[in-house]
């Protein structure tokens, strides 16, 4: 089974510093569900270029940290976001991507907290 998320990407852009990983850690911790509910508020209010754009930015962190089981959906957010178009999927991609992450960020606080 692949691992939920990696810190080795960071920790060796910090040169090993491991309190620097686990400060970008506790960062997460409070700007990511931020950008999750920025995300499901643009859903809502159908600002489907916002959730593309959020989602771009979220993405980005899910790739430091090694998150590719709910890339996809940040990325499938994102590129039909700016499109508007499959609506009801980027709504379904939304969904998965908020337990998903909700579930990753739950594991990462047993380690960094």
């Amino acid at each position: 089974m692949e691992d939920l998320y990696s810190s080795k990407n960071l920790l060796q852009m910090m040169d090993g510093n491991f309190s620097e990983v686990r400060e970008l850690a506790l960062m997460l911790f409070d700007l990511g569900p931020q950008m999750i509910d920025e995300i499901e508020s643009a859903i809502e209010n159908e600002q489907w270029n916002k959730a593309g754009d959020v989602s771009h930015k979220l993405k980005s962190t899910l790739k430091l940290w090694s998150m590719k089981s709910i890339v996809p959906f940040a990325l499938y957010i994102e590129e039909n976001g700016a499109k508007s178009q499959n609506i009801e999927d980027i709504k379904e991609n939304f969904k998965n991507l908020k337990i998903g992450f909700q579930k990753i960020l739950d594991k990462m606080k047993s380690e960094f907290s």
